[in-house]
């Protein structure tokens, strides 16, 4: 996060207990009028998978305002000849106060707003291997809306619990702890928008 941001996150990572590196990653970070959010969990384990999740990361570090469906199109094109990975990609628009959506492959996105909750879905398929044209969606951003999103090292009934209160850090380390399946690599990324645009 940086000082000027509306945005705070935190995430959460282990690798599976008989790996010395994860296969799954996260990338978070400012651009120009807003944010960058993404989980990325490159298929299996191991050090081919952390390769896969690096080399897509790597990929959206050099392209952080693009759209989110163009970047999973560039990540699919850089995966190729990799194991490939399932990735789910949020972009925030502070200045116009809208967030952007795609994913593809067996990861999970949550949007929460008070007491309400949407599901940010993925399609189908495996980035670098085979994918349909990412379908981007689009919606309003209010203070105090809370992102999380997982890949499948957590179990999906960490969203039994979720309430949109507590800081981003606590809520990490909490889903993790509970919800980490011991038989996978697991990350929870948790980032809240705090405020008005910035001018």
């Amino acid at each position: 996060m940086t000082p000027t941001s509306p945005l705070t996150w935190a995430f959460q990572l282990r690798p599976l207990p008989t790996e010395t590196e994860s296969g799954d990653q996260c990338v978070a970070m400012p651009c120009p009028g807003g944010a960058l959010l993404s989980v990325i969990d490159g298929l299996g384990h191991g050090p081919e998978a952390a390769l896969a999740a690096r080399l897509a990361a790597d990929t959206m570090l050099g392209h952080a305002d693009a759209d989110p469906s163009e970047l999973i199109t560039q990540c699919h094109v850089a995966l190729r000849g990799t194991r490939g990975a399932a990735m789910l990609v949020v972009s925030l628009s502070f200045r116009d106060a809208t967030f952007a959506w795609a994913g593809v492959g067996n990861v999970e996105g949550w949007h929460l707003r008070g007491s309400r909750r949407e599901a940010l879905v993925s399609r189908a398929g495996v980035v670098g291997y085979q994918i349909s044209a990412p379908l981007r969606r689009r919606a309003d951003l209010l203070a105090g809306d809370l992102f999380l999103l997982a890949s499948d090292g957590i179990s999906p009934r960490f969203t039994d619990e979720l309430g949109s209160g507590g800081d981003p850090e606590t809520m990490a380390a909490n889903i993790l702890a509970k919800h980490g399946r011991a038989t996978d690599d697991a990350l929870i990324l948790v980032a809240r928008y705090e405020g008005a645009p910035i001018p």
